[in-house]
């Protein structure tokens, strides 16, 4: 049983701020339900989004790890003409967060990337170096058009729409583990745009059958996502 199926004591509420639960006060309408129990079933849908977000990420990582490696060998992210200064930087905290060794295996460090890194490099790529010296780094001509494509077979096979979906994916998982509202959508950074909770599931879906069309359909199914969503009020 939900912590949203069943009425919460009186004294949950006054222990919530009025800041927190100001979001689910302008929401609550839309649903059809008080903003106490909106709270609640967005709390429902923050950890079954987080069991989809956890097979989604798995998936995203190893994919283009596995084609990395292929195209230039496991130790490809310690290739200084690869990446650019972002991705370097991500893997030297990875490597001291993890506390790796020369002689260590690399899915020590590849376990330590957070998604960020990995959703970064689906970009058009940075720099690297500082002027006069400041060079920059194209990615799709050094990581998505040699290997990282090949990550995604059931796509459309243009990198910027696969970055796209996994940016909002990314948001989605950014969002949850600051405990932020959901219920409202979640704003793509850097744009107006908001994906309604529907719209994000299908993201996470999407991505993951891009890389491979069984497992995405079985998340599709398996997801309890949906059922929050339909057995919700609105």
């Amino acid at each position: 049983m939900g912590y949203d199926a069943a009425p919460p004591p009186d004294e949950l509420e006054p222990l919530l701020s009025a800041e927190r639960l100001g979001t689910y006060h302008r929401h609550a309408p839309a649903w059809g339900v008080p903003p106490i129990s909106l709270y609640l079933l967005g709390g429902e849908l923050a950890a079954s989004f987080h069991r989809d977000l956890g097979v989604a990420e798995v998936v995203l990582r190893n994919a283009l790890n596995d084609q990395l490696t292929e195209r230039y060998g496991p130790r490809w992210w310690a290739d200084e003409q690869l990446l650019d200064d972002r991705g370097q930087a991500a893997i030297a905290k990875a490597w001291t967060d993890a506390r790796c060794a020369e002689d260590g295996p690399s899915g020590r460090l590849v376990a330590q990337l957070a998604m960020g890194f990995w959703v970064h490099l689906l970009e058009s790529g940075g720099y690297v170096g500082k002027k006069p010296f400041r060079r920059r780094r194209y990615y799709d001509a050094t990581l998505w058009r040699p290997a990282l494509r090949f990550a995604f077979p059931n796509s459309t096979g243009i990198r910027s729409e696969v970055h796209a979906v996994a940016h909002r994916v990314y948001a989605l998982r950014n969002r949850i583990s600051h405990c932020e509202p959901i219920v409202g959508g979640v704003r793509i950074p850097g744009t107006m745009i908001r994906r309604s909770p529907a719209e994000i599931h299908d993201d996470i879906v999407t991505l993951v059958r891009w890389v491979s069309a069984p497992v995405g359909d079985w998340l599709a199914v398996r997801s309890h996502t949906p059922v929050l969503l339909r057995d919700a009020p609105n």
